[in-house]
């Protein structure tokens, strides 16, 4: 076995071990973003059971003939040499602005809105957080899976 190829295979170790670091956060988040959204769906549920369907529904959400607002939440891709997939995605959460149309979903239920909804809300919201994560932790599995194929072709060509 030539130098070469023996440089090439310690990289292609390196890439597999850092290939199986990434599953497993991939594994984590993954049953992070299940726990969250469960847990969201449930205390909605119990919202609902609790104050009554009419107190949670679809006709506190604003129609296509409501007021115009915008996402308190965007997701954006940015350049970051050191991750592995040279970019990365970030959550950009937007403070509350009525004036710009910034809006506080948790009013369109109420003034006083029950405590479960909120922490529901709240869950919902870092679930949405670990989503992001996922999608960064997915983008770099996928780079580490096409160098490690591409590494297997260039051994398989000599």
């Amino acid at each position: 076995m030539s130098a070469k190829q023996g440089q090439v295979g310690e990289l292609l170790d390196a890439l597999y071990l850092e290939m199986f670091d990434l599953i497993e956060q991939q594994a984590a988040s993954r049953v992070n973003i299940e726990r969250l959204s469960n847990g969201g769906q449930l205390l909605l549920a119990k919202t609902r059971y609790v104050h009554g369907s009419q107190s949670v529904s679809v006709a506190q959400i604003p129609t296509e003939n409501g007021r115009d607002f915008n996402a308190l939440c965007r997701v954006l891709q940015e350049r970051n040499e050191s991750k592995l997939s040279n970019s990365e995605y970030t959550l950009v959460r937007s403070p509350i602005d009525k004036e710009n149309g910034y809006l506080e979903p948790m009013q369109w239920f109420g003034v006083l809105t029950p405590s479960t909804l909120r922490t529901a809300a709240e869950q919902f919201k870092r679930c949405l957080t670990h989503i992001v994560e996922s999608a960064n932790i997915q983008k770099d599995l996928n780079s580490v899976i096409k160098k490690i194929n591409y590494l297997k072709d260039v051994i398989l060509k000599k």
